[in-house]
């Protein structure tokens, strides 16, 4: 809708929209709780310091959102792209969540137990040092987690990258 629109301070509050790209509006500091968008790109927008609790979000990209220091617990989030969020502290468990990317937030202690979770991404997560047990995932890369000490036995795992992770000490069978 208004990708790339670096001097755009504000959007409305369509009460309709399902779609919203406010990709590299680097000036947006929030945006509106809008009742029925289904999917938001608002990547590297770089003053962006808090998003609503959307009731029908599905996919959301605050990748590069650098400011955020926690992300709402969307109801109906299937996918959610995290990445370079440095001041990101935690993750909510959000109950439907299939994929999560979050490399390069180096503020993150710890993920969630997120029970459908079927791919998780968090390579240079400095601060992981272990991983729940995620009953239904199954691709993990977790590469460059220096402190990350164990992996879990996930039953449906397919591929892990642990490259890097200097402090792993063994792997599960």
């Amino acid at each position: 809708i208004c990708g790339f629109c670096p001097q755009l301070r504000e959007l409305p509050n369509w009460p309709n929209v399902k779609i919203v790209d406010c990709y590299r509006c680097t000036l947006l500091t929030k945006l509106p709780k809008w009742q029925n968008v289904e999917k938001v790109n608002c990547s590297d927008c770089s003053q962006m310091i808090e998003l609503p609790n959307w009731p029908n979000v599905k996919i959301v990209n605050c990748s590069g959102c650098i400011l955020l220091t926690k992300l709402p617990n969307w109801p109906k989030v299937r996918c959610i792209f995290c990445d370079y969020c440095s001041e990101l502290i935690e993750l909510p468990n959000w109950r439907l969540v299939e994929r999560v990317n979050c490399d390069y937030c180096s503020q993150l202690v710890e993920l969630p137990n997120w029970p459908k979770v079927r791919g998780v991404f968090f390579g240079f997560c400095p601060r992981i040092t272990e991983l729940p047990n995620w009953p239904t995932v199954e691709n993990v890369s977790c590469h460059n987690c220096k402190a990350l000490r164990e992996l879990p036995n996930w039953p449906n795992v397919v591929c892990v990258d642990c490259n890097v992770c200097t402090e792993l000490i063994e792997l599960p069978n």
